[in-house]
């Protein structure tokens, strides 16, 4: 299947005029570059296999390369390190029609400059390159990527929104930046905290998350930092908290909004000191750990009012990433439907029609993403194989999810 560029003018121009090379077996998608290019002063060469560029790569040492992920013979993310080396260095955009986190952070961790997702705008696309012919080569080192775990926790989408969380995870994983991912419930933050351990150099490490406002209140002190023998009716041995646990890895603070003002100075010096006290000691004990939080809640405004500590917020803000609910992903409800229906073993992505999809879609998903999975899962368990019908789904949830 062809994966079209939308053609619409392209604003602004690019830098001086620089050698481009494009790597893509399509030819309307090398032909279109070319065009827009051409269009903006630059020299372009073009090349339909991994092979073929990689020679041009080597003899004529282009300025900016455009890379295809999905190519005969040796794939885009395999040889793009060698585009890298084969160009001293040059920027590479990687273009890819897989609307998946996967691709986007094998394809940042392996070196690329940025990427493009099919289809893409002219206007988009001109100004990634120009962009990338404005960046120092080499800007971008290849890393070693972290195992990755199945299809099990994938996020899928290719929508705008949904890719600029792309974009931001992968830029993020491998620093120990706090990250601070907010949303509605359902929309997957607690996928994204994972595919941040996931691709991190802390991946080998302990990845644990809990969400302190199921918690006791009297005992969160004590199962984030753990406590001594003696420290408190009921502490009959010492006990390791979650950090401890976590040592060398990665934690999620889930529902961060609700945690105690009590407790957020003691996370707060986590955050700045790296270091805990276990309850009923004082001697402090060091700390290395990465720090996610997420939320569905205001945190500004909690700030505001004096609900959350202003200094925790911006230690934890680190960077944002925002998930937003499925009803402003429309575009993102058919590929997550496929994808849900792929897991289920009696059910096929081919049973979900044009008109039961543009029906779906007309739903307002309250629920969000969760609400989405469990209804196809639904609908799967009722058709029991044949072709999914709307009315194999649950009816649409009535109550909004708290923000």
């Amino acid at each position: 299947m062809s994966h079209s560029i939308e053609s619409q003018p392209a604003n602004g121009t690019s830098s001086a005029s620089a050698l481009v090379l494009v790597v893509d077996d399509e030819a309307t998608i090398c032909w279109a570059l070319e065009r827009l290019l051409r269009g903006q002063g630059q020299d372009v060469v073009s090349a339909s296999s991994a092979e073929e560029g990689l020679r041009l790569a080597a003899s004529r040492k282009p300025s900016l390369v455009l890379l295809d992920v999905r190519l005969p013979g040796e794939d885009g993310i395999t040889a793009l390190p060698k585009f890298i080396a084969a160009t001293d260095g040059a920027p590479v955009v990687v273009m890819t029609a897989f609307g998946d986190l996967e691709t986007a952070v094998a394809a940042v961790q392996n070196g690329a400059f940025d990427y493009l997702n099919k289809p893409f705008k002219l206007e988009e696309a001109a100004r990634v390159c120009h962009a990338a012919l404005q960046a120092s080569p080499a800007r971008i080192e290849p890393s070693t990527p972290g195992s990755s775990k199945g299809t099990e926790g994938r996020i899928i989408g290719t929508s705008p929104a949904i890719q600029q969380a792309f974009r931001q995870i992968a830029l993020v994983a491998d620093s120990d930046l706090s990250v601070l991912i907010t949303g509605e419930t359902g929309t997957g933050k607690e996928l994204v905290s994972a595919a941040i351990h996931r691709h991190s150099r802390r991946a080998k490490g302990p990845y644990l998350a809990i969400a302190p406002v199921a918690l006791n209140p009297d005992l969160i002190e004590s199962e984030l930092f753990g406590h001594v023998k003696g420290a408190f009716t009921g502490a009959s041995e010492n006990r390791d908290g979650l950090f401890q646990q976590a040592e060398g890895g990665t934690v999620l603070l889930d529902e961060i909004g609700e945690l105690p003002i009590a407790i957020q100075a003691k996370l707060l010096r986590v955050l700045e000191q790296g270091e805990y006290c276990r309850v009923g000691e004082v001697t402090p004990r060091r700390c290395n750990v990465r720090i996610l939080a997420a939320t569905n809640c205001d945190l500004p405004r909690a700030v505001a009012e004096q609900r959350f500590r202003e200094d925790l917020f911006y230690r934890l803000n680190g960077m944002h990433i925002h998930l937003p609910p499925l009803r402003e992903r429309i575009a993102d409800i058919a590929p997550l439907c496929r994808f849900f229906l792929s897991r289920i073993r009696y059910a096929s992505p081919d049973s979900l029609s044009e008109s039961l999809l543009a029906a779906l879609a007309e739903r307002p998903w309250h629920g969000n993403v969760r609400e989405l999975k469990n209804a196809i899962e639904h609908a799967a368990v009722i058709a029991r194989g044949r072709p999914l019908r709307l009315d194999d789904f649950p009816a649409p949830s009535g109550n909004r999810q708290p923000d």
